[in-house]
């Protein structure tokens, strides 16, 4: 962990598909104390391209709240065109999704500070650093201490659920935990708890945080804005 993160204090991330031109325009109108752009999931593989080119443009001037970037995971093949487009002066950080391997986050890791050298940024851009499966759960520890970079660690549970064939909140128990104890042990602030959906109530979105701040979690990535005041409260 590089001194005081630019992900520090951070309550709420406000996830905006790359590829749709109206969502990025609005982007900032909201009151998330961070905007994720998705180049993974939110932006189908036709759009990939055209969404780069869009957040080169967004990226190359200051945003005035801290800006993310879902990048393609390492396995894909996809995440070298991702950081070329993102990496400006307004970028914050890089969230990797679907995180297995340390060896694959060092890759991003190497690719990203070449890139910010080479187009001289002066300050560090960190990770964070999605576990969204058991073989990722199994590695979390080792992903939390891949690199220096990593500043952050984040759970993400709809793959997750899948490989546990769990579908209640005991059967995460464990694995919610455990990427808590190995933020803190690497010296991570508690970790990103999982994206809640956007069709869910606004009293099922307060008990299901509420539930993430006594495990030990300090922010959350959301779909809906109005469900961006909830998420600050309890996480203020």
């Amino acid at each position: 962990m590089t001194g005081i993160s630019p992900l520090a204090g951070i309550r709420s991330y406000f996830y905006v598909p790359a590829g749709r031109e109206d969502l990025v325009a609005a982007a900032f109108d909201n009151d998330a104390d961070a905007v994720v752009f998705d180049l993974e999931h939110l932006t189908p593989d036709e759009d990939k391209d055209r969404a780069r080119k869009l957040l080169a443009e967004v990226l190359a001037t200051a945003a005035p709240k801290p800006v993310l970037v879902r990048v393609n995971a390492a396995d894909t093949g996809l995440h070298p065109a991702d950081l070329e487009a993102v990496v400006g002066p307004a970028l914050t950080a890089v969230r990797i999704p679907k995180a297995e391997r340390a060896r694959e986050v060092r890759t991003i890791a190497r690719d990203l500070d070449r890139l910010r050298a080479e187009r001289g940024i002066a300050r560090v851009i960190p990770l964070q650093v999605m576990i969204e499966t058991t073989a990722g759960i199994e590695a979390v520890r080792e992903l939390a201490e891949a690199t220096h970079l990593v500043e952050s660690i984040g759970l993400g549970e709809g793959d997750l659920r899948a490989d546990l064939g769990t579908s209640d909140d005991e059967g995460l128990f464990y694995s919610r935990a455990r990427l808590v104890v190995a933020a803190r042990a690497a010296g991570l602030p508690g970790p990103v708890q999982v994206t809640f959906t956007p069709t869910g109530s606004l009293d099922e979105l307060r008990a299901s945080t509420e539930l993430g701040l006594r495990l030990g979690y300090r922010s959350r990535t959301l779909l809906n804005p109005d469900h961006i005041a909830t998420v600050n409260a309890i996480y203020g």
